[in-house]
């Protein structure tokens, strides 16, 4: 995002010719401002820094309102706008945090000097993140955090840390207390929004991001987390709806990481590629945009350059499963299926391999002429009783915790290392997707299991449920329905959606 300079002033003369007065749009930038509509009052603070560029309450309100918007630039060339005489008390936060922004977590340390107010320590901890000192930033978050526990910015930011050690419980815990001392403000939302994905549970996800989206018109953290959790969903229609109505700046490649990944989802691999290397600089540091760059390479048939990608990340962290699994396919495209198989026989010794990854090391060391090909392809056929019982526990607490996301991680592991045809995993998936808003997937699991299982009344009950509320056939709903209470007359859950569809 650009500075105010040139390109605004521009912008305020036009807006002034078509006789917007910059007393009232001073006047409605700060009432925007209080509303955390931070986009509109960027327009109407150029309209009236246009007539007032020495206004001190303006200059100071546009960094501000920079500094929310995420755009550390701006903020800090009105900042440094402000005479001596004319800056606020908190002025070096206010600095430290534009520096931040810009990357220049150096400079922010600097300003902050020996602040050890709540606020520093969070600007502090963020700071010393960005410089890797993960210990540094926890030190800085905890001494903020006994100076005011209930902080909610500085509890947000604890709570993400916790999550990038993997500590969900403590993640949650630090998010929930943040949500009780402000539910209403951005950064426990977007918290919120990040360690639910973490949890599996994309429901609670999606609305803590679309709640934060309208609380808080055009902030950037919040619909680009609305979008990666649509996408996550597989609601890839509503994922680039979502990306059309995205504000033009994208400070740190989000946006475009975003875009390529929606264009992945539609096969649409030299736009991948395009969107990834206009916006390479940005990602830098990214793995999940180097796994995608590197998916888009296998799939123009250049997996030389995907192995050359990915290389340094496995080397970097050898148990990323991902990567190893893209290296692996990167490895079988370039005909080197025994490169393959040493990539990924770490697996074999797993317990809980995932099948799929099982099956790619059996095609490997099938073209490879493995002499281990046999126990390969026995793991790949046979998943072990432990995997499948560990998943389908963990789907089965997922589904009583309403945690839908998971549910349906657990199920897909089942469905991937058996014949498909359990009509129990079937019907949980088929909820489980209608939970999570998965309309079309959901309907699908749901006439599967009922294929298997049609005299089972909650099989027929999640049929026709979830008919009545996609708005399809009626009738049939009607039946189903009532063949399940005809079935099980004691369960209440299906009296009350017969009951409902007969008045529907």
């Amino acid at each position: 995002m650009k500075s105010l300079g040139i390109a605004s002033l521009a912008l305020a003369m036009v807006l002034a010719g078509c006789g917007q007065d910059p007393k009232a749009s001073a006047e409605a930038a700060r009432k925007h401002f209080a509303v955390h509509d931070f986009v509109a009052a960027q327009s109407d603070l150029a309209v009236a820094l246009g007539a007032f560029p020495d206004d001190a309450g303006l200059i100071e309100l546009h960094a501000r309102n920079a500094l929310m918007l995420g755009d550390g630039v701006a903020a800090g060339a009105s900042l440094q706008k402000l005479a001596t005489a004319k800056r606020p008390k908190d002025y070096a936060l206010l600095v430290a945090e534009a520096a931040l922004l810009r990357g220049r977590a150096d400079d922010a340390l600097q300003h902050l000097g020996a602040d050890g107010s709540a606020r520093a320590q969070r600007i502090r901890g963020l700071a010393l993140l960005a410089k890797n000192d993960r210990a540094g930033a926890k030190a800085a978050f905890e001494a903020g955090l006994k100076a005011e526990p209930a902080d909610p910015r500085l509890l947000a930011a604890a709570a993400k840390l916790a999550l990038m050690g993997g500590d969900a419980v403590a993640a949650r815990t630090m998010v929930d207390k943040a949500l009780a001392a402000d539910g209403g403000a951005l950064d426990p939302m977007i918290a919120d929004g990040i360690v639910s994905t973490a949890e599996g549970d994309l429901a609670r996800a999606l609305a803590s991001y679309d709640k934060a989206a309208k609380a808080y018109p055009g902030n950037l953290a919040a619909l680009t987390g609305k979008v990666g959790v649509l996408g996550d969903l597989g609601r890839i229609d509503e994922m680039e709806a979502a990306l059309k109505a995205m504000p033009g700046n994208d400070p740190d490649g989000t946006v475009a990481y975003l875009t390529a990944r929606a264009a992945a989802e539609r096969g649409k691999w030299d736009k991948v590629r395009e969107i990834l290397q206009a916006s390479e600089d940005k990602l830098t540091g990214r793995d999940d945009a180097v796994v995608l760059y590197a998916r888009a390479l296998i799939a123009l048939g250049q997996p030389e350059q995907a192995r050359a990608r990915l290389a340094p990340l496995l080397t970097r962290n050898p148990d990323n499963l991902l990567v190893r699994r893209e290296m692996a396919k990167a490895q079988i495209a370039g005909h080197d299926p025994a490169g393959a198989v040493q990539t990924l026989k770490v697996l074999a010794r797993s317990k809980d391999a995932a099948v799929d990854d099982l099956r790619l090391l059996a095609s490997a060391a099938k073209d490879a002429g493995d002499p281990d090909l046999a126990t390969y392809e026995a793991r790949a056929r046979f998943p072990s009783p432990r995997a499948l019982g560990a998943a389908l526990t963990a789907g089965d607490a997922a589904m009583r915790a309403g945690n839908w996301g998971n549910a349906v991680k657990a199920y897909d592991q089942i469905m991937a290392g058996t014949d498909g045809k359990n009509a129990l995993v079937l019907n949980n998936l088929a909820w489980a997707h209608s939970q999570l808003g998965n309309t079309a997937k959901a309907l699908d699991y749901a006439k599967r299991a009922y294929a298997v299982a049609p005299d089972n009344p909650s099989v027929m009950d999640t049929y026709g449920w979830l008919l009545v509320q996609s708005g399809g056939d009626k009738a049939k709903a009607l039946s189903l329905l009532r063949g399940a209470a005809a079935k099980a007359p004691a369960n209440r859950t299906i009296r009350d959606h017969l009951r409902q569809a007969q008045q529907g």
